[in-house]
């Protein structure tokens, strides 16, 4: 399936030809006003940031006859060169396309894929560090945005690979592990569950393969975050209880406290409570005196007192404790680097649950409002579709004042509840 990485007009006259609907239909398929949907079919206003993250999210869920018809209308057309096209749940081998490179775009991607250039550890670093870019700029805009990163070096380290010293080996493996993991999270972060659940599964045998017991901890801590986000409890509390066992003797606190979380949040979900109180602690002890770092200090490098505070939230929303809920939400807010934005969208959303719970309606609207306001910067799909679920748990409240207004700013913003 073809992955767009700006939509322009004809883009978007492709994809509702693709899926064979009018207009009117398409919007509401598409969670956008009609009105929207002609205007920029004609080019009248721009494709703004969750219309962008809309029209993604509808090309990722096309069924297989879809995307077929779509990648036939886009590829006909003449300003395909400036776009980036990749195949989507294709982070393995053979997954580099089209790069936008010019003329010389055929030989560049054949390039990649011959294993020209036999690395040493100064090309290592500078793999790795593009790597940790690629991290940061799918934590500030979205996996949109870091999507043409992460396959095309993915592809670079496989051949990195296949022309590796022996003693160089284990550390090019561990890197490639972990480019497909992030290919694994950018899938997830599309709504790809079977896609992000095979290369995270690849990640963890490659990182096990070079022996990196903190890589092959950190893969499972995704196991487990992506099986608690499908609600298959035990399954993530399975995977969180490995993570735990590798990471036991590991020297980075970060990632012991990422650890520990990922049991926290398995063990909610498994209706455990005393376990997970358990386990929150053990988090904010490893946390203790510790604030976020740059990826190349550890895997875990987001963790802090903002992301300790977000996911206690949830934790404690999850059981029911509504209030400490609501108090740990807010403490998350004040404290997350402004650079996280969707982990601030997503905090708000989790401090929505809470106020709903305490009856704090008019409370609960503002945040969602405000999650979508970040929307602007960060185009993740996961997240748009968290907002429009947001919006559905206020249904009971669809005629109170607050909700009507939240409608209201969601129209503005081309997000429509359908």
């Amino acid at each position: 399936m073809a992955i767009v990485a700006i939509w322009t007009k004809k883009d978007c006259v492709a994809l509702r030809f693709a899926y064979g609907m009018k207009q009117a239909a398409f919007a509401r398929a598409l969670g956008a006003a009609e009105r929207s949907v002609r205007r920029w079919e004609k080019g009248e206003t721009p494709i703004g940031g969750l219309g962008q993250v809309s029209y993604s999210t509808m090309l990722a869920k096309a069924p297989a006859d879809v995307t077929a018809r779509f990648e036939q209308l886009w590829g006909n057309e003449d300003d395909v060169k400036r776009r980036q096209l990749f195949k989507a749940g294709a982070f393995g081998a053979g997954a580099l396309a089209t790069l936008g490179l010019g003329s010389e775009t055929a030989d560049r991607a054949a390039w990649l894929a011959s294993g020209a250039g036999r690395p040493d550890p100064t090309a290592v670093a500078l793999v790795r560090a593009t790597l940790h870019q690629a991290m940061q700029l799918d934590d500030l805009l979205g996996s949109p945005a870091a999507q043409g990163i992460v396959i095309a070096q993915q592809q670079v380290t496989a051949a990195m690979l296949s022309n590796c010293p022996p003693g160089l080996r284990p550390e090019v493996l561990s890197l490639y592990a972990e480019w497909t993991g992030l290919g694994g999270s950018l899938a997830w972060d599309a709504r790809d569950h079977a896609t992000s659940a095979r290369l995270y599964t690849e990640a963890r045998e490659n990182a096990h393969e070079a022996e990196d017991s903190d890589l092959g901890s950190y893969m499972l801590c995704h196991l487990s975050q992506l099986a608690t986000w499908q609600r298959r409890p035990r399954v993530a509390v399975d995977y969180a209880v490995a993570a735990r066992s590798w990471v036991s003797q590991s020297q980075d606190r970060h990632l012991r406290a990422y650890v520990a979380i990922r049991n926290a949040e398995a063990l909610a979900l498994a209706n455990q409570r005393s376990p997970c109180l358990a386990a929150l602690e053990e988090a904010q002890t490893a946390l203790a005196g510790l604030q976020p770092c740059h990826p190349s200090q550890s895997r875990a490098y987001f963790m802090g007192e903002g992301i300790m505070h977000s996911y206690r939230g949830n934790c404690l929303a999850v059981q029911g404790d509504a209030r400490p809920a609501a108090e740990a939400s807010r403490q998350a807010l004040a404290t997350m680097p402004a650079t996280y934005t969707r982990d601030r969208a997503v905090t708000l959303l989790e401090l929505e649950r809470a106020l709903i719970q305490l009856d704090e309606i008019e409370e609960a609207a503002d945040v969602v409002a405000y999650a979508a306001e970040l929307t602007d910067q960060n185009r993740s799909p996961r997240l748009a579709a968290a907002i429009i679920d947001g919006r559905h748990q206020l249904s009971p409240w669809a005629d109170s004042r607050s909700v009507r207004e939240l409608d209201q700013r969601l129209d503005a913003r081309d997000i429509v509840v359908g």
